[in-house]
């Protein structure tokens, strides 16, 4: 390298400030007919490299919890730049962000390279610019870091990527994130002829690839956040991730491991959601009102099978509201009422949810309020109905 460049290489972490190291017009390295770079990397699967006399050269570092700062390289041709004016400040939180979410980023660095896609990763080196900074730092983790079959098994991959970047997303908004309704969302696409279960080989679910590939995971891991609370999801990931670096897990450790650190068998979720392409199809089909009980017959018309659970909201005035053992005041005139999944293993079609909150009259009641469980039709999960 020239004395400039190799000066302004050296200096990248001393501030919080980009670095140019090779500008515009500039050379990067000294004239001579031969040069010769080697490249030494550990524990990556696969690996590629990018080389032109026109790259500007930029660089910045990423604070590592536990590792401390690690450079940031971006490489790119002048008439492309202002692809990258943002691309250190997406990356850099990117890399920031998922090593406490799941764990520090492993490698001794990250290039951004201008290639010839825009959108593709290796260990250390991602062909992108600001559009996909997010999404193609989030592949170390996954599958670099833990090596699992994106060929095969995508939704390990590019699916559990596009959960992240929700996470992610909300994050750097500073907002919290919410799932909310993205379960539901499964509903409308369930039972297409064009989709592939995502047990399929990625490479043969056709025309709906890009939906069993990227989109159907974050779904699924709405609808176990909504039955088990999206931190008790995150928590078991991100000992998963610990737990299974580097040793390239099928989706079998991934869902034994799940159920082990969530403290539940969930073959039957897994089954419906990586095996099938059903839905739940829930409704709330009558609601039987006496002096001071209310039922509340539920019916199931799909084959995936979902907790039962009620948003019920009270008149503001009127008796105190009693306490059931499997509800919780939301606030002070509405409760959330939960019944388990298995109230479906006996294979009938109806259940009716018995409420018995003392005298207080009932206003509203809704099934599935925080939409995590897929659905065709969300008009019929409320009480009274629309007129």
């Amino acid at each position: 390298m020239t004395p400039k460049a190799a000066k302004l290489l050296a200096s990248i972490g001393n501030s919080s400030d980009e670095v140019t190291i090779v500008g515009e017009g500039e050379k990067g390295t000294v004239d001579g007919d031969q040069l010769t770079w080697h490249f030494v990397a550990d524990t990556v699967n696969d690996f590629a490299w990018a080389t032109s006399d026109r790259f500007i050269w930029k660089g910045n570092t990423a604070d590592i919890p536990g590792k401390g700062k690690i450079p940031v390289y971006m490489v790119y041709i002048p008439e492309r730049a202002k692809y990258f004016v943002k691309a250190w400040e997406n990356t850099g939180h990117a890399l920031e962000f998922y090593s406490k979410l799941w764990a520090p980023y492993h490698f001794a660095q990250l290039t951004l390279q201008d290639g010839p896609s825009a959108g593709v990763e290796y260990p250390m080196v991602i062909n992108s610019n600001q559009g996909a900074a997010d999404h193609e730092a989030a592949h170390q983790w996954w599958p670099m870091m833990l090596g699992t079959n994106e060929i095969r098994y995508a939704w390990m991959d590019e699916g559990f990527n596009s959960y992240m970047n929700i996470l992610s997303a909300a994050d750097k908004k500073g907002i919290p994130f919410n799932l909310d309704g993205y379960g539901q969302r499964y509903g409308k696409i369930s039972g297409s002829e064009d989709e592939a279960p995502l047990m399929w080989s990625a490479n043969d679910a056709g025309s709906g690839y890009s939906f069993q590939t990227y989109q159907k995971a974050p779904l699924m891991l709405s609808m176990l956040g909504g039955m088990v609370g999206d931190d008790a999801v995150i928590s078991a990931m991100k000992k998963y991730t610990a737990a299974w670096a580097y040793k390239h897990p099928s989706p079998w450790d991934f869902m034994s491991f799940m159920d082990h650190e969530l403290g539940e068998n969930l073959d039957w979720f897994w089954y419906y959601w990586l095996f099938t392409t059903e839905s739940v199809e829930g409704s709330i089909q009558k609601v039987t009102q006496t002096t001071r009980k209310t039922i509340v017959t539920i019916r199931q018309d799909g084959e995936m099978p979902s907790p039962v659970v009620l948003l019920v909201e009270f008149e503001d005035q009127g008796p105190a509201i009693k306490n059931m053992s499997n509800s919780k005041m939301v606030d002070d005139t509405s409760a959330e009422i939960i019944w388990p999944v298995s109230v479906w293993f006996d294979g009938s079609r109806t259940f009716d949810a018995d409420l018995n909150f003392g005298d207080r009259k009932i206003k509203k009641i809704t099934l599935d309020p925080h939409r995590r469980f897929p659905d065709k039709d969300v008009e019929d999960k409320v009480w009274p109905k629309k007129k």
